[in-house]
């Protein structure tokens, strides 16, 4: 693969189109910098997939695009073409020369085309994979992309290796298959869930179908028996319709004749009442008259209290009156006498203000006068202190120059000590040295000898931790199954638990019971105490399946303790086994000796025979299953007379005279015995967890024994060897350089030696002049000193007498303030006792007036009680006359009231006759009300229940006998059965086997993707060893020729290694270089100096080169960081390479210039346009 042409239009300064032809060799891209030569190396990034914007030097996708310059108009489109000739058939095409297209409009729109046809970004990826050719390949190396291989940056060592492994296929196939496990975990678990809820949605379903089942059958019975019993019943009723009419008609009469008495008796009562009548009135009037002469003599009574309270009242108002003006008399006369004397403290108090207000304003003055003082004082302090810190700030800093000198001077001598000891040191020590470096060397020697023989015993370990890894492989293959069949097992647990703690399938009553406290918890239902080997579940849950919600109660008193509580809460009903009965019954039954309660049948298995149950409720199982068999076959059906035949997977149960079977449910079998399954799960479930533990432990086993054998193995100690030798020769170059460095040091201590010498007297003359002047500064700072001790006395006693002046000012103030404060509190008490004296006169003269309306008022309500007690003794007298009057007519008035009820009496007798006859003719019309609706009731129920009209079958015959007692008693019966059903899903049946085609598609489903799983963790190990291995080859590969190449880019003396970083992680692991330049010691690339670094990277990439080298390469402004010998090396190497590939280099370099065959000068003629000038030298030679 060659690339053969460029075409650049519109793209960033290239307005027009140009194109580049590449030849064989090397082509040369020149120019000054910002004529676009870097747009070129852009534009070939860009076509080739770049789509990071930094990485093309721009802001946006539109700035790619030509934006116009002061001659040309903007640009609409960028395009760029690159063109392959596929000659070694590199790229995955037919096609042998191969154009790739990228566009870019700055409406946003932008487009690929392989040879001009649109495709996708990710073919163009795929076209280029595993070709060397990509965006972050090493087919394009800028000088800062070099930078980033030095620096590591974002394990770019790594990608170029795995570029040149040809794995990047295999992490995208890894990176693929990983998110596809991914979406196949999340869609097994959403599978999971979804089988978890079908499953208790089929088994409620499966339930509802059976009991749908069962109704239909019940049903269509019942309406047979019912009827037959509406025949029946009609043939009862106009017999007893006749009879009743008879009975109506003789009641009827008797009635009438009854009717008569008591009209002639009603009438007699009625006029004896009208007389009663008058009397009663005229009681009432004599009753109301004296309640009248009562009520007025209570009103009378009345008065002469209240008038007597208030009498009472006036006189003590008149008494507190007088009191008050006795009182008040003396207390008028004290508050005149406190009003004057509080007028004369006023007028004294006002003269003491006046004479305080003269003191202060003298005060004041005076202080004014101290404080002028007292601040010219301060100023003449203040200017001194100036002056004294002035001079202290000069002494400071000669004193400052004095000490450093001091310091400088003993800090030469203490040097120069110094220097001298070290040069005597170092004798000693270069002795020293070149035994140490000798004795390293020899060292050096065992080393090597020693790391032979590690890797040796390195190769022999290997082998086995390979072979103790397939077996660990397999044991791990052989946990997962058991985990999965633990986890089987678990989810199992869970579901059962959850139906026995729901009581999932069980009536209303029964949840009722079991959630009742107040009733025994430890009565069992029948389906907990019998446990059924899982081939036979199905057969005898089917046979016990009208009794398996039955409590087993030990005796009839708690089984009605239940029945009252059901009952009380209104929860339906519940069935009951009576433990002592049945244990009764079965004790006393002599066939339960032999094994099925006395029964044998050929070719058939005892029920009692698969069952597991307690010792206490045996006797129950055999009273249930003592006449069950299970049959193998169908022959045996023949031989049963009374036996109850099951088929082993419960297809048929053939009784006595029935046969009963066809399809199982997927769920049959499964509530029988659910508690002893659930012990026997969690007994499976322990045994399973030992069965994992023990996996656990032999991996763990296994385990520590490949452990072991990695401790063996001697990388650890080859990888310390090779340390120890790389340690061993940094010591040897160490010594060397030590050697010359101490060499070096003492001619260096002999100059430092003299200089030191010469500062020291330089430093001596210099402090002399500044002694001098610190002496001086030290006189004048003490007469200063004296002139500020003057000044601060007189200041202190200018200060002391103005605080003095102050203090008596504040004081004089604050007695003015207090002075005015008295003032006007007295001022305040004045007023308010002259407002006391004006309300207590107000008083006085009130009280006056009503002492003379008191007295007024009291000789009225003297007049007014005389007047009342004349009253009241008239009425009194009154009252007992009016009392025997009445007396006498209520005695009158109850003398007849007895006749009258007397003759009610008789009546009533006659009217109790009567409605007894009215009774017998109700009752007669009852019945014929009650056959009336019964053949209603019938009718209604044959047409509602079963569509029937009583007219078609009124006239059919029986079809039997039986009495209509026992047809309704079978009736009720089965009636009763199709309650105990409880409600009904009509439609469950069909939604049944809708919902088991849903669970058996979503578990085929769960299975497809259990094993697309297995062959994606399959996959993922397969492609991460394949590209380990090929990663691993690669690096060994890359490893060899970088060691070659760096030799050939410095000397043959020069080493350089690659090392992996974490070699137990080949898929992570980064990649250190390590290089040692001649002379100098070992050490990674970037401790180098910048040419040293820039070649070691492109030694690297020549080794990878030699890998697989890439179908070109582009170089921008790699030796830029090169001297002139470094480039001619460079130079020769790129021409080497030449031969098997193209090159193009961006340069400045005059040299690199040199070495090329065509050079295209990039130019800028007009401002912001690029232009291209080819230049051939091979046509020049």
């Amino acid at each position: 693969m060659r690339l053969k042409s460029l075409e650049i239009k519109g793209f960033k300064s290239f307005a027009d189109k140009t194109v580049i032809n590449f030849d064989e060799g090397v082509t040369g891209i020149i120019g000054p910098n910002g004529c676009g030569k870097s747009n070129i190396v852009d534009s070939i990034r860009w076509v080739i997939g770049e789509h990071k914007i930094s990485n093309l030097r721009s802001e946006n996708l539109e700035s790619l695009v030509f934006n116009g310059s002061k001659s040309r108009s903007a640009s609409g489109l960028a395009e760029v073409s690159l063109t392959f000739e596929n000659t070694r058939n590199l790229l995955p095409t037919e096609f042998s020369t191969v154009t790739i297209t990228r566009r870019f409009y700055k409406s946003g729109e932008s487009e690929y085309r392989l040879n001009d046809v649109q495709c996708r970004l990710k073919d163009i990826h795929n076209l280029f994979l595993d070709t060397g050719v990509s965006t972050d390949s090493y087919a394009i190396i800028e000088l800062g992309m070099v930078d980033d291989i030095i620096k590591d940056k974002d394990n770019s060592r790594r990608k170029m290796l795995e570029q040149a492994a040809g794995i990047s296929i295999y992490k995208t196939r890894k990176k693929e298959a990983k998110l596809k496990l991914d979406a196949t975990e999340q869609d097994l678990a959403r599978i999971e869930d979804l089988l978890f809820e079908i499953n208790n949605q089929l088994k409620a379903l499966e339930n509802q179908a059976k009991k749908a089942e069962k109704y239909y059958e019940i049903k269509k019975e019942y309406r047979e028996v019912s009827i037959e019993l509406a025949k029946a019943a009609l043939e009862g009723f106009h017999i007893e319709y006749k009879e009743l009419n008879q009975q109506q008609e003789a009641e009827t009469d008797k009635k009438h004749q009854l009717e008569a008495q008591i009209a002639t008796q009603e009438a007699a009562i009625e006029a004896e009442k009208l007389g009663f009548v008058e009397q009663e009135k005229a009681l009432q009037a004599m009753q109301q008259a004296f309640n009248q002469l009562l009520a007025d003599l209570r009103n009378q009574e009345g008065d002469r209290n209240l008038a007597v309270q208030q009498r009472q009242f006036l006189k003590e108002k008149q008494q507190s009156l007088q009191e008050f003006l006795d009182k008040s008399a003396g207390q008028l006369e004290s508050l005149r006498d406190s009003v004057v004397l509080t007028t004369e403290q006023v007028a004294e108090e006002q003269e003491k203000l006046s004479s305080l207000q003269q003191q202060t304003q003298a005060l004041k003055e005076m202080l004014e006068d101290r404080r002028a003082v007292y601040d010219e004082r301060r100023k003449e302090l203040d200017a001194g202190r100036t002056e004294m810190q002035a001079i202290q700030r000069q002494q400071f800093e000669a004193e400052k120059k004095v000490a450093v000198a001091d310091t400088t001077i003993a800090n030469l001598q203490r040097s120069m000590m110094q220097l001298q000891e070290e040069q005597e040191n170092r004798k000693a020590e270069l002795v020293k040295v070149e035994r140490e470096r000798e004795a390293r060397v020899q060292e050096q020697a065992d080393k090597q000898q020693f790391l032979q023989q590690l890797q040796q015993q390195h190769q022999q370990t290997k082998e086995q931790i390979l072979a103790g890894q397939g077996q660990l492989e397999q044991l791990r293959t052989q946990l997962m199954d058991e985990n999965r069949k633990l986890d089987q097992k678990r989810n199992e647990y869970d579901l059962l638990k959850s139906l026995i703690d729901s009581m999932e399938g069980y009536p209303d009553s029964v949840k009722f019971l079991h959630n009742n406290p107040k009733w025994s918890h430890h009565a069992p239902i029948l389906s907990d105490i019998i446990y059924v080997k899982e081939a036979y579940r199905a057969a005898v849950e089917n046979v016990l399946e009208p009794y398996l919600s039955y409590y087993v109660v030990s005796d009839l008193e708690t089984a009605m303790q239940a029945v009252h509580l059901l009952d009380a809460a209104q929860k339906g009903k519940a069935n009951f086994f009576l433990l002592d009965k049945i244990n009764a019954f079965v004790e006393a039954d002599n066939r339960n000796e032999n094994t099925a309660h006395g029964l044998f049948l050929p070719g058939a298995l005892p029920a009692m025979d698969v069952i597991e149950v307690e010792p206490r409720y045996r006797n129950l199982a055999l009273h249930l299953l003592g006449n069950v068999f299970i049959a193998e076959d169908e022959t045996v059906l023949e031989k049963s007379s009374s036996h109850v035949v099951l088929e082993k997977s419960g297809k048929y149960v053939k009784g006595k005279y029935t046969l009963t079977g066809g399809s199982v449910g997927l769920f049959e079998g499964k509530k029988i015995g659910r508690a002893k399954n659930l012990e026997k799960l969690k007994k499976d479930i322990s045994a399973q967890e030992a069965v994992v533990d023990g996996l656990k432990q032999r991996i763990s086993k296994k385990h520590a024994e490949v452990l072991g054998f990695n401790e063996q193995l001697k990388e650890n100690a080859i990888r310390q060897t090779e340390q120890e030798i790389l340690q061993l020769t940094n010591a040897v170059f160490a010594a060397q350089n030590r050697k010359e460095n101490l060499q070096a040091a003492q001619q260096n201590a002999t100059a430092r030696l003299e200089a030191f010498e010469n500062q020291l007297a330089d430093q001596q003359d210099a402090i002399a002049t500044v002694r001098e002047q610190l002496a001086d500064l030290t006189t004048r700072l003490q007469q200063v000193q004296t002139a500020m001790q003057t000044a601060e006395d007189f200041y202190k006693l200018a200060e002391a007498e103005y605080q003095q002046a102050a203090g008596q000012h504040n004081e004089s103030t604050l007695a003015f303030t207090r002075q005015q404060s008295r003032i006007a509190t007295l001022q305040q008490e004045q007023q308010f006792k002259q407002q006391q004296v004006f309300n207590l006169e107000r008083q006085i003269a009130e009280s006056n007036d009503q002492v003379g309306q008191v007295a007024g008022q009291l000789a009225q309500m003297e007049q007014k009680l005389v007047e009342l007690a004349e009253q009241l003794e008239a009425l009194m007298r009154r009252k007992e006359t009016d009392e025997k009057a009445l007396n006498e007519a209520d005695r009158a008035y109850y003398q007849h009231r007895n006749d009258i009820a007397a003759k009610e009496s008789d009546l009533r007798l006659l009217q109790k006759n009567r409605e007894q006859a009215d009774h017998l003719l109700g009752e007669i019309k009852d019945k014929l009300t009650n056959m009336r609706l019964q053949l209603a009731g019938l009718k209604e129920r044959l047409d509602v229940e079963f569509k029937i009209n009583i007219d078609d079958i009124i006239d059919q015959e029986r079809t039997g006998n039986e009495p209509v007692e026992a047809l309704q008693a079978q009736v009720d019966r089965m009636k009763k059965r199709l309650e105990n059903l409880g409600e009904v899903n009509p439609t469950a049946i069909e939604a049944f086997q809708e919902m088991k085609k849903r669970y058996e598609f979503i578990l085929e489903q769960k299975n497809d993707l259990v094993t697309a799983k297995d062959s994606l963790m399959q996959t993922i190990q397969e492609v991460e060893a394949t590209a380990n291995q090929q990663f691993l080859e690669t690096f060994n590969a890359v490893r060899d020729n970088f060691q070659k190449v760096f030799k050939a880019l410095f000397t043959e003396e020069d080493t350089a290694d690659l090392i992996l970083e974490n070699p137990e992680n080949l898929a992570e692991t980064g990649i250190d270089i390590v290089a040692k330049p001649k002379g100098k010691r070992p050490s990674s690339i970037t401790q180098l100096s910048g040419g040293e670094k820039t070649l070691t990277a492109t030694a690297l990439l020549f080794a990878i080169y030699l890998i697989k080298p890439a179908p070109f390469c582009i170089l921008d402004e790699v030796d830029a960081p090169l001297d002139d010998a470094n480039v001619g090396k460079f130079t020769q190497m790129i021409r080497k390479f030449s031969e098997n590939s193209q090159f193009i280099i961006v340069t400045h370099n005059k040299q690199t210039m040199g070495a090329v065959d065509v050079i295209y000068g990039v130019t800028m003629q007009e401002a912001g346009v690029s232009k291209l000038v080819p230049v051939d030298f091979r046509s020049l030679n």
